[in-house]
């Protein structure tokens, strides 16, 4: 029997991840934080508002600055035209524009790339794509 590598989704691209694609936003927004708990609170609308572009992969908890999220890259339609023909929008302006839409919160979200590993005690290394 041959051994190989078990992939849960996709097929890994070169430098990435086997399994899922994640691919990491920064949400930036004041409010996400209050009572995120509840039904209908404006952390579950954000929520509901990226299962419409992607599947999540991981998410954390909002804090008083907003949240972070992992989606599975291969599912992220989040490229489109956003309802306005000839006008294309960056997956991070895609879910800045259906989480707006739902939370009536202004947003700014931000693209991030895991840099490294970092095995001080700090984790991973989170930055702007250049």
């Amino acid at each position: 029997m041959a051994a190989g590598i078990t992939r849960v989704n996709g097929t890994a691209k070169a430098e990435s991840f086997y399994g899922y694609q994640p691919a990491w936003y920064e949400i930036a927004g004041s409010g996400f934080d209050t009572t995120p708990t509840i039904v209908d609170s404006n952390f579950e609308k954000a929520v509901r508002a990226i299962e419409s572009l992607a599947s999540i992969v991981q998410i954390g908890f909002p804090g008083s600055g907003g949240f972070l999220v992992a989606v599975d890259g291969n599912t992220f339609n989040g490229t489109g035209n956003g309802g306005t023909a000839g006008v294309s929008e960056t997956g991070a302006e895609a879910l800045d524009r259906v989480i707006t839409d739902a939370t009536s919160i202004s947003t700014t979200v931000t693209a991030k790339a895991v840099g490294k590993a970092d095995f001080s005690g700090t984790g991973l290394v989170f930055a702007t794509p250049a």
